[in-house]
């Protein structure tokens, strides 16, 4: 099996986070004897605030280098950590800013509010290969425009969008920043401040190489202070209130947290911090490269997004005349898992031109190698050759 889907989930996890989640799950951390008190849920979750923390420099002002680990929240993934950012931010009659290539976690969330009419919503046209200017964003805001969202990169097109260039302007304007991270955290140096970002939302289960079920927002502190709790419940502390305590995490992180697929991130990303977020990038984007170099022979296939692996994520996407057949032949002769059609994401392919038929995409990650790279292409040359219409 060639496993080419990485931007939906990261298949196979590390031996090293497999080996903690399975003394977890051996219940070591019930064991006082065997000293894992670190695997109690507070020092777990604790250890994991402080990974991803430092992974998307979520900086504890004004000491150098310091992180503020618990403005970490943990949510069971980005889908969720997304509905609670743009809920607990926005008011009624308040203006938003997305773009045209918006995954269905946050373009639904802002659809809904807006057809209850909470809110006003423009979508920032992005070009067909996934291209924007940010100077658009400027002739965009309203005096009511509170939120600007962006995917950090396509999960269709793979094109990287210009955050810290479009999120500068809105800042010019006192407009906030949400960052869909989903794609990226992990496989791309990320920067809260550096970023202008008031809000990253980020996937466990994709480059952070997490289990399932995982996810969260790094929260800035203007944004900790506005936002609103989305969900309530107990959190184990002012017991006393009905009301939500005021203090972070808790403040967002009501009920029974997902301690296992905490552990993973916390492993994981450790891992993510060891060997470097650019040395992964500078593998994912050679991949890319040879990937989109091979297929430069093939016949009958039309990439669509970023031609330039330095624009975009290990994500491509190829368009031909069936693409859920092309998937099919590549999983049935060759053992390629890939993933065919409209990704959760209807407004990036129609933003491409792709809509509805959707394409077949390939996407890579650390695990891949460039043989099986090698052999996707080789494998295309045969399951590709659909005669176009």
């Amino acid at each position: 099996m060639i496993y080419a889907n990485y931007a939906a989930t990261t298949h196979i996890l590390s031996n090293a986070v497999v080996t903690e989640l399975r003394e977890y799950l051996d219940g070591a951390h019930l064991n006082a004897g065997r000293n894992f008190e670190g695997l109690e849920a507070g020092a777990i979750a604790l250890r994991a605030r402080r990974a991803v923390g430092k992974l998307l420099g979520v900086s504890a002002a004004p000491v150098a280098g310091a992180v503020d680990s618990l403005r970490v929240i943990f949510t069971g993934g980005a889908t969720q950590a997304l509905n609670m950012a743009v809920n607990g931010l926005l008011r009624q009659g308040d203006h938003v800013l997305a773009t045209s290539l918006e995954h269905n976690a946050t373009a639904r969330p802002l659809e809904l509010l807006r057809k209850n009419g909470v809110i006003e919503l423009d979508w920032i046209p992005c070009a067909a290969d996934g291209r924007l200017d940010p100077e658009i964003i400027r002739k965009l805001i309203k005096k009511n425009t509170r939120l600007l969202v962006m995917t950090h990169a396509s999960n269709v097109l793979g094109t990287i969008l210009p955050v810290r260039e479009c999120f500068k302007i809105a800042h010019e304007y006192g407009v906030l920043t949400l960052l869909d991270a989903a794609q990226t955290a992990g496989a791309l140096p990320i920067t809260m401040a550096g970023d202008e970002c008031d809000i990253v939302a980020f996937a466990g289960h994709k480059g952070l190489g997490g289990l399932a079920g995982t996810g969260g927002l790094a929260l800035g502190k203007n944004a900790a202070t506005l936002m609103r709790p989305w969900i309530s419940g107990g959190t184990g502390s002012v017991s006393h209130s009905l009301d939500m305590p005021e203090c972070l995490p808790d403040r967002f992180e009501p009920g029974t947290q997902n301690t296992i697929g905490i552990l993973s991130l916390a492993a994981s990303v450790e891992e993510i911090l060891h060997a470097g977020v650019e040395k992964i990038r500078e593998h994912e984007q050679a991949l890319t490269a040879r990937f989109l170099n091979g297929l430069q022979t093939i016949k009958n296939i039309r990439v669509a997004g970023a031609l330039d692996p330095a624009l975009s994520m290990p994500v491509v996407s190829v368009v031909n005349h069936d693409p859920a057949e092309v998937s099919r032949r590549l999983f049935d002769d060759h053992g390629i898992i890939t993933r065919s059609g409209l990704h959760c994401s209807p407004l990036a392919h129609k933003t491409a031109g792709t809509f509805p038929a959707g394409t077949v995409r390939f996407s890579f990650g650390r695990g891949t190698t460039e043989a099986e790279i090698d052999a996707i292409v080789q494998a295309l040359e045969t399951s590709g050759q659909i005669p176009a219409p």
